[in-house]
């Protein structure tokens, strides 16, 4: 269940970013600017994100210390547990870098704050140990 999931939040990003100028029909278009990936609010959310994400794997790495389960992520060490969330920062960056490569910068503001959304319902589930 959790696969479908998943494959669907990647076809709807897929979809979502292809390039919707062909749509405008306005003479007036207005030119965007372009700007650095890593600008001040990229690394706002980036910092979030991360911080979300490291008080979760503390919390989770805590529980597996004594006795607790992860339902969430496959694996049940508190290495991979890490391992897990580094790959969850790098790839809200890499979708993020991505759709700024396409040019679809207000998907690119929105991508660390989805993240970060996950990384929240992990330590909230973490903090009351919801099953």
């Amino acid at each position: 269940m959790r696969h479908r999931s998943l494959i669907a939040l990647v076809v709807l990003i897929a979809l979502v970013s292809l390039p919707l100028s062909a749509q405008d029909t306005s003479d007036n278009l207005v030119e965007v600017t372009p700007h650095k990936f890593f600008d001040r609010q990229q690394l706002t959310a980036l910092y979030i994100h991360s911080g979300l994400r490291l008080a979760d794997t503390i919390k989770t790495c805590r529980e597996l210390a004594h006795g607790g389960t992860e339902d969430w992520i496959p694996v049940h060490s508190c290495g991979g547990i890490a391992g897990w969330q580094v790959g969850s920062v790098g790839l809200t960056l890499g979708v993020g870098w991505l759709l700024h490569k396409r040019g679809n910068h207000r998907l690119e503001r929105i991508a660390p704050w989805v993240g970060s959304g996950a990384a929240a319902a992990g330590l909230t589930k973490s903090v009351f140990n919801i099953h």
